[in-house]
């Protein structure tokens, strides 16, 4: 089993609350975890993606070093006794997962002690009885051989997740709380958390600004329809990484807000706002003025850098925002 000195186990359990058998069963995971990839994380040498939110994460987080507020501890929520951990410097990782043990299961008079105790119906005496079955059942955990309890195994060309990005803090335009810029959705001309999404009746679609138009176009100036010869699409601090690949001379669609847009878009528009021609249907126009105004330019590539992109062809005005950057397909 892990060393874990006494004084210490006794701070894992001040940590969770209290001693279980999913306490336990976290620290022999922390413990194969450990002995597949060496030290405990003390900042995101580590990462661990568990799928499920039992006491075995918190052993994770106290014993293997991968917490939620270092960005390094993922979950997904599927209910599963599976955790993967990986080691950032060379991709090594290893997949846990928690096997059935045929010979474990309550008896039916201590299933209907535990249902009383979670349905809080439960007497002192029988508190007691289920915190020194709970506490038999988790240190035969602690000492049980580890091929028994988990099912091991090293994973090849594992996809490490993302480092945790730290965010600009936008506020929200209704509530006013300083929200990750991510976690904000547009909805007219507000950008709005989550709360805010729901409690105004929207729909819960997010679209996230990655970065920012900069070039001669100025809104009311430039023409209708002029294009760039060389545009800066700036990408904010936080979305810098998502360039990695970009190279001159690639064609790629850039996704942009008609942020001078009016908020109301008829659904019949002349052609480029030529009175003298017939009216069609707004989606078979380009106008900036639609029900959602998003624009889309195919451009080439003149220049990549840490911060972003030249480009030449872009027709957005200075100052949009960038919603999205993709390879163009014909």
């Amino acid at each position: 089993m892990i060393d874990l000195a006494a004084h210490r186990l006794d701070a894992l359990v001040a940590f969770h609350g209290h001693f279980c058998p999913g306490l336990a069963t976290g620290v022999r995971v922390a413990e194969a975890a450990l002995q597949a990839l060496g030290a405990r994380a003390e900042d995101e040498e580590l990462v661990a993606v568990v799928e499920t939110n039992n006491g075995v994460v918190d052993a994770i987080q106290f014993l293997v070093g991968c917490t939620y507020g270092k960005g390094n501890l993922i979950h997904q929520d599927h209910g599963k006794n599976v955790f993967t951990i990986a080691r950032r410097s060379d991709g090594k990782a290893v997949r846990i997962a928690t096997k059935p043990r045929a010979g474990h299961d309550l008896t039916p008079e201590q299933e209907q002690l535990v249902a009383r105790v979670r349905a809080r119906d439960a007497t002192d005496a029988e508190r007691q009885r289920f915190a020194a079955l709970w506490e038999e059942r988790g240190r035969a955990i602690l000492e049980m051989p580890m091929e028994e309890l988990l099912e091991i195994e090293l994973l090849d060309n594992y996809a490490l997740p993302d480092c945790a990005a730290i965010e600009p803090s936008v506020v929200c335009d209704d509530c006013g709380a300083l929200v990750m810029a991510s976690r904000l959705a547009a909805h007219g001309d507000q950008r709005l958390c989550a709360t805010c999404v729901a409690e105004q009746g929207h729909t819960s679609l997010r679209v996230t600004e990655i970065g920012v138009v900069e070039n001669e176009l100025l809104p009311g100036a430039a023409p209708a329809r002029a294009r760039s010869p060389r545009s800066r699409v700036v990408v904010h601090e936080a979305y810098q990484q998502g360039l990695q690949g970009l190279a001159p001379g690639q064609t790629v669609d850039v996704l942009f807000v008609f942020s001078e847009a009016p908020a109301e878009a008829p659904l019949l528009q002349h052609p480029r706002g030529d009175s003298t021609a017939p009216k069609r249907g707004v989606f078979a126009l380009r106008s900036p003025h639609r029900p959602s105004p998003i624009g889309l330019t195919a451009v080439e590539i003149l220049e990549v850098a840490p911060e972003g992109l030249v480009v030449a062809g872009l027709d957005a005005w200075h100052g949009s925002p960038v919603l999205d950057i993709k390879p163009h397909v014909s």
